[in-house]
């Protein structure tokens, strides 16, 4: 009898070990840190815009009498940053994100608000619309320039995506009661080369001009630059000492399924 009490003891404790041994161990808590890490870098893609009109006088050298074209058109500038390397540090109650450098984009220019205005002489022999097309094939390489321009100049711009990515990663912290009083955003920073401006056959005297600011004119035969500052977008809330220009940009925020669309 004594025997077989040990026999049955010997399976229940083996019956016990085994069940310990085969139970599902918990699952490690998971960090939130990584969990935010991981939604950046698949969902979102920032993107801001600026909007500028771009006018200018030409008067091209034909034979006859140079005619007087008044050229303007309006264009869409975009900026790009992906975070799908951003890298996010925790130090107390301050987190910390670095991100790659914002990205320009092809600026849209669209053909169907350019307006122009040309003189008549009967002493000019040249087609208008030929010369009023040459300088529309100038307009995207002049919105290339500007892009780029506002990519290297516009302070506010840097500000704008830095005030999205805070406004994310403040709401996942929410969302994963995450204790977070500041967010320190470091955008990357990279050489900028602006392009070369196309020739404009500007008038004497005159300049190219965007949002009312002037940046082109000629000088000995050549289109030069003219440097500006470019106003802060109202976004920033007064990112640079210069008045806020009308209209400002815009910003959004989508995943990137939505982007390859």
């Amino acid at each position: 009898m004594k025997y077989v009490l040990i026999a049955v003891l010997a399976l229940v404790l083996g019956a016990l070990a085994a069940r310990w041994y085969y139970q599902p161990k918990p699952e490690a808590p998971v960090d939130p840190i990584n969990v935010m890490i991981t939604q950046m870098r698949t969902h979102a893609v920032i993107e801001h815009e600026r909007q500028v009109a771009v006018w200018y006088r030409a008067c091209p050298e034909v034979v006859g009498k140079d005619p007087e074209i008044f050229i303007a058109w309006p264009a869409k500038l975009s900026y790009e940053l992906e975070l799908s390397d951003a890298t996010l540090e925790r130090a107390g109650d301050t987190l910390r994100v670095h991100a790659r450098p914002i990205h320009a984009d092809e600026p849209a220019v669209p053909s169907d608000f350019l307006d122009y205005l040309s003189t008549t002489s009967l002493f000019t022999f040249a087609n208008e619309q030929q010369l009023v097309n040459e300088e529309i094939k100038k307009s995207t390489p002049l919105a290339r320039y500007l892009t780029t321009y506002y990519l290297k100049r516009d302070a506010s711009l840097r500000a704008d995506f830095a005030g999205e990515i805070e406004a994310l990663v403040s709401h996942m912290a929410g969302a994963l009661g995450v204790p977070v009083k500041h967010v320190e955003v470091d955008i990357a920073s990279e050489e900028i080369t602006l392009p070369k401006l196309p020739k404009l056959a500007l008038c004497g005297g005159s300049s190219a001009a965007v949002n009312g600011v002037p940046f082109a004119k000629n000088e000995d035969e050549y289109t030069v630059p003219i440097r500006f500052n470019v106003p802060p977008s109202k976004r920033s809330h007064g990112a640079t000492t210069e008045q806020p220009a009308v209209p400002a940009g815009i910003a959004s925020i989508y995943g990137q399924s939505k982007k390859e669309n």
